[in-house]
Protein backbone atom coordinates (compact mmCIF):
# COMPACT_ATOMS: atom_id res chain seq x y z
CA UNK A 1 0.00 0.00 0.00
CA UNK A 2 1.01 3.65 -0.55
CA UNK A 3 3.07 5.12 2.77
CA UNK A 4 0.45 6.58 5.02
CA UNK A 5 -2.42 4.34 3.36
CA UNK A 6 -4.67 2.79 4.80
CA UNK A 7 -6.28 6.71 6.92
CA UNK A 8 -7.49 4.57 9.71
CA UNK A 9 -10.39 6.39 11.57
CA UNK A 10 -8.86 7.69 15.15
CA UNK A 11 -11.34 8.75 17.93
CA UNK A 12 -9.84 12.35 17.73
CA UNK A 13 -11.21 12.55 14.30
CA UNK A 14 -14.88 12.75 16.09
CA UNK A 15 -17.13 16.20 16.42
CA UNK A 16 -19.33 14.81 18.51
CA UNK A 17 -21.99 15.38 15.68
CA UNK A 18 -23.49 12.05 14.76
CA UNK A 19 -24.15 12.24 10.68
CA UNK A 20 -20.97 14.63 9.91
CA UNK A 21 -18.56 12.03 11.84
CA UNK A 22 -20.37 9.13 9.85
CA UNK A 23 -19.59 11.02 6.47
CA UNK A 24 -16.20 11.63 7.56
CA UNK A 25 -15.30 7.38 8.03
CA UNK A 26 -17.26 6.97 4.62
CA UNK A 27 -14.89 9.87 3.52
CA UNK A 28 -11.94 8.69 4.81
CA UNK A 29 -13.77 5.02 3.28
CA UNK A 30 -13.68 6.29 -0.24
CA UNK A 31 -10.38 8.05 0.07
CA UNK A 32 -8.75 4.73 1.17
CA UNK A 33 -10.65 2.93 -2.38
CA UNK A 34 -8.94 5.32 -4.56
CA UNK A 35 -5.61 4.93 -2.69
CA UNK A 36 -5.78 1.13 -3.30
CA UNK A 37 -7.30 1.76 -6.70
CA UNK A 38 -4.03 4.00 -7.85
CA UNK A 39 -1.83 1.31 -6.24
CA UNK A 40 -3.35 -1.17 -8.44
CA UNK A 41 -2.58 0.57 -11.86
CA UNK A 42 -6.10 2.10 -12.44
CA UNK A 43 -7.48 2.49 -16.57
CA UNK A 44 -8.56 5.82 -17.09
CA UNK A 45 -12.12 4.83 -16.23
CA UNK A 46 -11.53 3.33 -12.88
CA UNK A 47 -9.33 6.46 -11.83
CA UNK A 48 -12.42 8.47 -13.09
CA UNK A 49 -14.70 6.87 -11.36
CA UNK A 50 -13.58 6.61 -7.58
CA UNK A 51 -12.63 10.43 -8.16
CA UNK A 52 -15.74 11.10 -9.32
CA UNK A 53 -17.34 8.74 -6.43
CA UNK A 54 -15.33 10.98 -4.02
CA UNK A 55 -16.34 14.18 -5.08
CA UNK A 56 -19.87 12.76 -5.45
CA UNK A 57 -19.83 12.02 -1.42
CA UNK A 58 -18.18 15.46 -0.99
CA UNK A 59 -20.25 17.51 -2.17
CA UNK A 60 -23.51 15.40 -0.25
CA UNK A 61 -21.21 15.84 2.96
CA UNK A 62 -20.51 19.30 2.38
CA UNK A 63 -24.12 20.12 1.77
CA UNK A 64 -24.86 18.60 5.51
CA UNK A 65 -22.18 20.31 7.15
CA UNK A 66 -23.66 23.78 5.53
CA UNK A 67 -27.57 22.65 6.57
CA UNK A 68 -26.41 22.49 10.10
CA UNK A 69 -24.42 25.65 9.84
CA UNK A 70 -27.17 27.32 8.79
CA UNK A 71 -29.71 25.44 11.57
CA UNK A 72 -27.02 27.12 14.23
CA UNK A 73 -26.74 30.54 12.54
CA UNK A 74 -22.75 29.40 12.38
CA UNK A 75 -20.36 31.93 12.79
CA UNK A 76 -17.81 30.75 11.17
CA UNK A 77 -20.27 29.55 7.92
CA UNK A 78 -18.78 32.04 5.16
CA UNK A 79 -14.81 30.29 6.07
CA UNK A 80 -16.13 26.75 6.13
CA UNK A 81 -18.40 26.94 2.37
CA UNK A 82 -15.43 28.47 1.36
CA UNK A 83 -12.76 25.59 2.76
CA UNK A 84 -15.57 23.54 0.80
CA UNK A 85 -15.60 24.66 -2.09
CA UNK A 86 -11.67 24.96 -2.64
CA UNK A 87 -11.26 20.92 -2.13
CA UNK A 88 -14.10 20.67 -4.80
CA UNK A 89 -12.16 22.87 -7.19
CA UNK A 90 -8.99 21.04 -6.25
CA UNK A 91 -11.18 17.70 -7.87
CA UNK A 92 -12.11 19.25 -10.82
CA UNK A 93 -8.82 20.52 -11.31
CA UNK A 94 -7.21 16.88 -11.00
CA UNK A 95 -5.83 16.11 -14.48
CA UNK A 96 -6.28 12.30 -14.73
CA UNK A 97 -4.65 11.98 -17.70
CA UNK A 98 -1.60 13.16 -16.61
CA UNK A 99 -1.42 11.69 -13.17
CA UNK A 100 -1.68 8.29 -15.17
CA UNK A 101 0.88 9.14 -16.97
CA UNK A 102 3.61 10.53 -15.09
CA UNK A 103 5.35 9.03 -12.14
CA UNK A 104 4.53 10.48 -8.84
CA UNK A 105 1.51 13.02 -9.94
CA UNK A 106 -0.69 10.09 -8.21
CA UNK A 107 1.18 9.92 -4.95
CA UNK A 108 0.70 13.86 -4.96
CA UNK A 109 -3.17 14.03 -5.53
CA UNK A 110 -3.41 11.26 -2.65
CA UNK A 111 -1.31 13.41 -0.33
CA UNK A 112 -3.53 16.48 -1.32
CA UNK A 113 -6.43 14.84 -0.62
CA UNK A 114 -5.36 13.13 2.57
CA UNK A 115 -3.86 16.00 4.13
CA UNK A 116 -6.71 18.52 3.33
CA UNK A 117 -9.22 16.07 4.26
CA UNK A 118 -7.27 15.09 8.45
CA UNK A 119 -6.21 19.13 8.93
CA UNK A 120 -10.28 20.29 7.75
CA UNK A 121 -11.49 17.19 10.19
CA UNK A 122 -9.18 17.78 12.80
CA UNK A 123 -9.64 21.96 12.46
CA UNK A 124 -12.42 23.70 10.93
CA UNK A 125 -15.00 20.74 11.87
CA UNK A 126 -13.87 20.34 15.39
CA UNK A 127 -15.00 24.26 15.81
CA UNK A 128 -18.21 23.27 14.37
CA UNK A 129 -18.47 20.27 17.06
CA UNK A 130 -17.75 22.42 19.95
CA UNK A 131 -20.45 24.81 18.73
CA UNK A 132 -22.69 22.32 17.70
CA UNK A 133 -22.61 20.91 21.59
CA UNK A 134 -22.31 24.25 22.72
CA UNK A 135 -25.87 25.07 20.45
CA UNK A 136 -27.51 21.90 21.76
CA UNK A 137 -26.39 22.14 25.17
CA UNK A 138 -27.97 25.74 25.54
CA UNK A 139 -30.51 26.15 23.09
CA UNK A 140 -29.08 29.10 21.86
CA UNK A 141 -27.31 30.69 18.72
CA UNK A 142 -23.30 29.10 18.64
CA UNK A 143 -20.36 31.16 17.60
Amino acid sequence: MLQSFPVEWEPHFATGIPSVDEQHQKLIAILNDLAATVEAGPTHKQLLDIVAQLADYAQYHFADEERIMEAMDYAEMDEHRLEHQTFINQIELFDLDAILATEGLAAEMLHYLKTWLCDHILGIDQRLGQAWARHHATGREAT
